[in-house]
């Protein structure tokens, strides 16, 4: 009875047999870790690029705000045309 319970020559569990297991759980590990990974680098070039356009959108807006500003006349608008004195 003895070897029932792992003693002598005869053990009830044999290591060998954990070793592919563990193997596996390794690989599926490596695999979880390696999607993560993956999905990460994702967002993070979703996020970039949407800052990029972004600042790209800005960029035009400040550049159409300028010429406007360069273009409109001063002498043109309403304070030459009413007395705003008080």
């Amino acid at each position: 009875m003895p070897e029932a319970i792992g003693y002598g020559p005869s053990q009830a569990f044999q290591p060998s047999l954990a070793t592919p297991r563990a193997d596996q759980l390794a690989q599926q590990v490596k695999t979880i870790n390696a999607n993560q990974s993956e999905a990460v680098a994702e967002t993070v070039q979703r996020q970039a690029d949407f800052s990029s356009n972004r600042a790209e959108l800005l960029s035009r807006q400040a550049e159409q705000l300028e010429n406007r500003a360069e273009t409109r006349n001063p002498d043109n608008g309403l304070g030459s045309q009413v007395d705003i004195r008080v």
